[in-house]
């Protein structure tokens, strides 16, 4: 696929425009993505992609509609999920009954039994020693005179906060890295066929994993996330392939988005330097500028992972009717760059005020850890912001992202530390 401009094709008003030419799959685009969003967004609605036969959607006021909206599915259509069954191995499918692929009622008793541990007492220690960690690896980059900013920090932070509120040992944390790695590429969308080897064998490893923990669990309790759901199961509330599958969700996507949201704070600021040294004379903004980063650049470009949404029944979005039973996907990088919302919105600017962006999604499936994810940013950009470091880095202008359309992070940030 070739990148072109996207162009409206002359359709009548209420009728949907094809997305001409359109390809997310390509070094160019993954440098700067917002161009060819800007283009969509043109199209002044919804849009019709025939690569993955779905529809699009990436103005911001489309986008919280169809988010907020009851009759969007999580859960495919019976065709189509009769379809995926023959082709997805058994062992992924374990993950559609998850939070991220489920609707309610089961969305419902899977959220309740999840929320409670990201608002008990013992997250604050998580986030106190996530601070501590954060603060050492930042002392010896100084020390150093370099870091790289993907492994040494957002990793390892993000890691560790993760799986110590759900409750997995600080020893295990690299090898459910690599496993949480590994699936990752298969949730893209579409999934990369030489990825989804990898993924079920990532999987599998999961599930041996955690049928180990729960048994050291349901003997031996904790306060935290992993034990809670250990006692769903056993009192009959949460099935063996449900407590499984949820506990590799919570870690995958815990750190994912930190990560994520990390390389891409640094590289903000490096290329915004007058930000940087706001964010130095006012430590305070610590909190505004978190919500600007993920605004900015969306760890997660679209929703939902793996297959998008679907249409319940027909519905009208921007005034552009959608059939029943279609994929709907949700450009969230799109919808946060919207300049009907935000004012100038490529300019990154860590006082901004107005709407709330939409990278931790909206409506009933909401992130469940979106405070976690708002308050480890946060401690992060103080953290940064108390860091009296000169930074540097020659991959500002062109660095390296993973080869994937859903998820936008950079591989790898190298940048030279020096003394203020």
């Amino acid at each position: 696929m070739t990148q072109q401009p996207v162009e409206d094709t002359g359709t009548v008003p209420g009728e949907v425009p094809a997305l001409e030419d359109f390809d997310p799959y390509n070094d160019a685009f993954r440098a700067d993505p917002y161009p060819h969003y800007e283009r969509i967004r043109a199209l002044g609605g919804p849009a019709y992609w025939d690569y993955l036969d779905s529809y699009v959607v990436s103005g911001h006021a489309d986008a919280t509609a169809l988010l907020a909206d009851p009759r969007m599915r999580l859960e495919p259509p019976d065709p189509v999920a009769e379809l995926m069954a023959t082709v997805v191995p058994e062992s992924l499918r374990s993950m559609s009954r998850t939070l991220l692929f489920t609707d309610p009622p089961d969305h419902t008793r899977l959220r309740g039994l999840t929320r409670r541990p990201f608002a008990s007492p013992r997250l604050g220690g998580v986030l106190a020693d996530a601070r501590s960690l954060a603060d050492t690896i930042l002392a010896d980059g100084l020390r150093r005179g370099r870091l790289e900013v993907v492994d040494e920090l957002a990793f390892p932070v993000s890691l560790q906060a993760i799986g110590d509120l759900l409750g997995v040992p600080r020893a295990d944390l690299p090898k459910l890295r690599a496993w949480g790695q590994a699936m990752s590429p298969a949730a893209d969308i579409p999934a990369a066929p030489s990825s989804i080897d990898s993924a079920v064998a990532a999987y599998e490893a999961f599930d041996d994993y955690f049928a180990h923990l729960a048994r050291v669990r349901a003997e031996n309790p904790g306060d935290d996330l992993f034990s809670s759901l250990v006692r769903a199961h056993l009192d009959g509330a949460l099935s063996r392939s449900e407590l499984h599958a949820n506990a590799a969700l919570v870690f995958i996507s815990g750190h994912e988005t930190l990560v994520a949201f990390t390389a891409s704070a640094v590289l903000s600021f490096l290329r915004n330097p007058a930000q940087l040294a706001l964010l130095r004379e006012h430590p305070e903004l610590a909190a505004a500028a978190t919500e600007e980063v993920m605004r900015y650049e969306s760890p997660l470009q679209l929703a939902t992972a793996g297959g998008g949404r679907w249409t319940g029944e027909e519905l009208e979005i921007g005034g552009r009717t959608l059939p029943a039973g279609v994929r709907v996907l949700t450009f969230i990088g799109a919808a946060n760059r919207d300049p009907a919302v935000y004012e100038d919105p490529d300019r990154f600017d860590i006082t901004r005020a107005g709407a709330r962006h939409l990278a931790l999604g909206h409506g009933l499936h909401y992130c469940l850890g979106a405070a976690l994810a708002k308050q480890q940013g946060t401690l992060l950009l103080d953290a940064l912001a108390r860091w009296p470091a000169r930074l540097a880095s020659e991959a500002v202008e062109a660095p390296e992202w993973l080869p994937l359309f859903m998820q936008r992070r950079l591989a790898r940030l190298p940048v030279t530390v020096t003394a203020v």
